[in-house]
Parts: structure tokens; sequence; C-alpha cells
């Protein structure tokens, strides 16, 4: 039997201490409506480029996003452990370590951005100074059952 998770509020934002890695990721850019499409691709690539150089997936599927109006501009892969060979589209880029505010997100994507905005909210009311773009990193993917589960991460001096 498969259990499934109700969807939820998202959780109050709190500081964790994350370790750096690096990621293989896929630059993409476009539309909103086209983000499904656009980070499938990206996901694929990068599965190929981890898999095909022997190494080995050390975390959640992300997009760290650079801009999201008026179109989409996000790094869209997988922190890895070992050596990645890059290729025309995937590149090596790093998932910063230190200290960042996490929230988690339960249900719908479409109701993600109202996680983003608590959490800045919370950051400004703590003082606390965003240090780097921030990333939703993928706990479930769309096919599984249940509502998406979705960690966002803010890096913070």
């Amino acid at each position: 039997m498969t259990e499934t998770i109700a969807s939820g509020p998202t959780t109050a934002p709190e500081i964790v201490e994350l370790p750096a890695r690096q990621a293989a990721v896929v630059r993409i850019e476009g539309p909103v409506a086209d983000m499904p499409r656009m980070m499938g691709e990206a996901f694929d690539l990068t599965t190929q480029a981890i898999t095909s150089s022997g190494a080995s997936f050390a975390g959640h599927p992300f997009a760290r996003y650079v801009t999201v109006e008026p179109q989409v501009v996000a790094e869209v892969g997988f922190p890895f452990t070992r050596t990645v060979i890059p290729t025309d589209l995937v590149y090596i880029c790093d998932l910063p370590g230190g200290r960042a505010v996490k929230v988690t997100h339960v249900g719908p994507y479409e109701g993600i951005g109202a996680a983003w905005h608590r959490a800045t909210a919370w950051m400004a009311e703590q003082g606390l100074e965003q240090a780097a773009p921030g990333w939703e990193a993928y706990l479930t993917s769309p096919d599984e059952p249940g509502p998406p589960i979705t960690e966002i991460y803010f890096p913070i001096r």
C-alpha cells in the first residue's frame, strides 16, 4: 500500500547548514508556460551526463532561478559526486554551502510562489541578507502519488 501525504501549508522558515556541492546543470530560458518541458529536458540531459561519466547523484533535482519574469532563466540539474564530463549543454556549477533559510512546500507547484514570499518576508523580519540566488529542490516527482514536496533554499550571510 502506498501512503500519500495530504497537501499542507508551507513549513515555517528555518536556518539550516548546507554542505557545498557541485552540480551538473543546464541553463533554461523561456516562457513560464514552457517550464515543465524545459525542466524535463534539462533533467534528462543532466542525468545522462552524470551516469555516462560514472559519477553519482548527491541530492535531489533542483532549479536555481536567476529570473522568473518576463521569462524564466534558471540552472536545472542534480548535485553529484566524483567527476562529470560537461557536454555542449551540461556544465558544472557550485551549490554554496553554509547557512541558508529553508522552507518546505507541500502541495501543487502553483502555490509555491507563496512559499518563496513567506521565506523572503521572514528573512527581512530577521534582518538576514540573501547571499546567492535561491533554489527549489524537488523531493518528489510529478508522477508520484500525493502532492509534490519541494524544499526552497536561500543562502544567507
